[in-house]
């Protein structure tokens, strides 16, 4: 039986590295079915404009979905479903984008919008995933390549193998990890989130943090297995523009406060 993978994309001004995001998924050798699901969040670059190039309009709407309510913009592409909201965060971004692939998805996976899967990722993950049905989640470690300043390499990123006590101390699992579906719906929350909103605001409000996926990794640690594989399976790119690097010590004390809930 084939599994349906829905990768997640969350988008705000990384118009520069989109495309070979995107690219990054449609050369994944794993052979069954995949779709993008790209949620640009009201991007203020060129990005909107690079996703109407490979892509034909579908419709707009005000609509409530995924705790977002406003106007949604759609277009389809080859194996890729885009939509664009209103500047809400990244949080919501994927929250919008995981209820649009629900229906389809067996399991979903994160991808950062200005990074890459490398080709073998999806099904190096998919196969460690679906060994036991314990297992909810399954990262890997990845590259650093930094390009900002005069600093232009490649560094390799291990990911310690999971373990509950060492995650509550440190965030151990990265982002573009896949995760099956049954397992974000047993960590959905009371609002209908599965990314807080609150952890996660609209960047172009200046409200940014970063701790949308650990909070996450928290509380998915309760309810499931989660399973590490030694093997760098991606890329992540620091820029100097990442969302991570503009968290303030104020911002970063209010999300610990709701980190704490979750412990």
């Amino acid at each position: 039986m084939e599994t349906n993978v829905a990768i997640i994309i969350a988008n705000y001004n990384y118009g520069h590295y989109l495309m070979d995001g995107i690219e990054s998924i449609r050369k994944q050798t794993y052979k069954g079915p995949i779709q993008i699901y790209l949620v640009d969040d009201g991007s203020s670059d060129n990005s909107w404009d690079k996703i109407c190039e490979i892509t034909e309009a579908d419709s707009s709407e005000d609509v409530e979905e995924g705790h977002y309510t406003g106007p949604i913009e759609s277009r389809k592409g080859e194996n890729l479903f885009a939509y664009r909201i209103n500047n809400s965060g990244a949080s919501t971004a994927r929250n919008v984008a995981i209820h649009k692939a629900w229906a389809w998805a067996d399991v979903f996976g994160i991808l950062d919008a200005d990074d890459q899967y490398k080709s073998h990722k999806v099904e190096v993950l998919l196969q460690k995933l679906l060994e036991y049905t314990e297992i909810g989640v399954a990262y890997g470690d990845y590259d650093i390549h930094r390009v900002f300043g005069d600093k232009n390499y490649m560094k390799y990123e291990f990911k310690q193998s999971y373990d509950r006590e060492e995650l509550l101390n440190r965030c151990m699992v990265h982002s573009n990890a896949l995760i099956k579906r049954s397992a974000l719906a047993s960590v959905k929350l009371q609002n209908g989130e599965y990314f807080d909103s609150r952890l996660h605001g609209p960047g172009s409000q200046n409200f940014i943090g970063c701790t949308e996926d650990y909070d996450l990794w928290l509380r998915l640690s309760k309810l499931c297995m989660i399973t590490h594989v030694p093997e760098s399976l991606a890329i992540a790119v620091e820029s100097g523009q990442n969302q991570s690097m503009k968290m303030t010590s104020e911002i970063f004390m209010q999300n610990a406060e709701i980190l704490k809930t979750r412990q």
